[in-house]
């Protein structure tokens, strides 16, 4: 599946993406973070290797256990637009480890509103989010008890969409990856 191909321990380029519309810049997507209550700058932590004030560590608020949020990466956000009509962006929280990408923050609008919170993706890890014909494809690896931490045989792949301005998910699988050439 295309939406695995994607994975990797840096985030696609912003510039690489085709969507119709422009993406919002790293202020834009940190104003976004900022002004929604589900989500918390936490400025008690720091990275070398992130600019606190474009890449801040954010905690998603009131998630489950183990959800512990991430550098904000506004670089790798992706944007499209459901079958709706309603805009999506997901931006991924990199967890600063060898894990990547564990979970992405998802805003969605309708016409000319702004973007608001609509909730969050999460995973064991390499979260790729992107919308695909018109519903947001999230992949992530499945590491079956066969499976080196270098090479899992199987991903996960879900689907999402939005309604009433809240994430829900719409389907979960799991299937081969296909063997690169």
């Amino acid at each position: 599946m295309a939406a695995f191909a994607a994975l990797s321990l840096l985030p696609v380029a912003a510039g690489a993406q085709a969507t119709a519309t422009q993406l919002p810049g790293a202020a834009q997507i940190v104003a976004l973070v900022e002004g929604s209550p589900q989500l918390r700058i936490d400025q008690t932590i720091f990275s070398s290797g992130f600019d606190a004030q474009t890449h801040p560590f954010v905690n998603v608020r009131n998630a489950p256990e183990g959800t512990i949020g991430g550098y904000l990466v506004p670089e790798g956000a992706h944007q499209g637009t459901l079958d709706d009509g309603t805009q999506v962006l997901a931006v991924p929280l990199d967890s600063g480890g060898s894990g990547g990408v564990f979970t992405q923050v998802v805003f969605a609008r309708k016409g000319g509103a702004a973007f608001a919170y609509a909730g969050f993706i999460d995973s064991a890890g390499h979260l790729a989010v992107d919308v695909e014909n018109g519903t947001i494809v999230a992949a992530m690896p499945y590491y079956g008890d066969d499976s080196p931490n270098c090479c899992p045989k199987q991903q996960i792949v879900q689907t999402f969409t939005i309604r009433g301005g809240a994430l829900v998910k719409l389907s979960e699988k799991r299937s081969d990856i296909p063997k690169s050439e």
